[in-house]
């Protein structure tokens, strides 16, 4: 990897990072302070017990984004820890050893597989999830 596509993709990093910490930020801001979440009703009493589903189904949805968000920003952090620390081997799939191309690590330059190894992941995932609904 050439040091241009190197700085290329610390660019990427660092905005995927901004991203994220953006939306993690506006969830928090969404939060108050005990935990509930603003939903733009001027009284925390629910009017009726669907108006109440609504809401918890909201709050869930709002949740699973910040969790998908938080574990994004867990993994660039890991890819910049990788990059300065060690930057021969950021670019290198952590499975087999080889490099990842250029465009994979364009596409998610936080990622620590090649495609093929990715793919094998995944595919073994399946299988032990298809075999544990059995």
């Amino acid at each position: 990897m050439t040091k241009k596509e190197r700085d290329h993709l610390e660019q990427r990093l660092l905005r995927e990072r901004a991203r994220a910490l953006k939306v993690l930020q506006k969830f928090d801001d969404k939060t108050r302070a005990d935990g509930s979440q603003s939903d733009g009703d001027l009284t925390t009493y629910p009017l009726h017990f669907a108006d109440e589903g609504t809401d918890t189904m909201e709050q869930e949805k709002e949740f699973l984004l910040a969790t998908k968000e938080g574990s994004q920003l867990y993994a660039i952090d890991a890819a910049l820890r990788r990059l300065y620390r060690e930057p021969e081997k950021y670019g290198l799939c952590s499975n087999c050893g080889k490099e990842i191309s250029f465009e994979r690590l364009d596409l998610v330059p936080w990622t620590q597989m090649c495609v093929d190894c990715q793919r094998d992941q995944e595919k073994s995932a399946a299988v032990e999830t298809s075999l544990d609904a059995a």
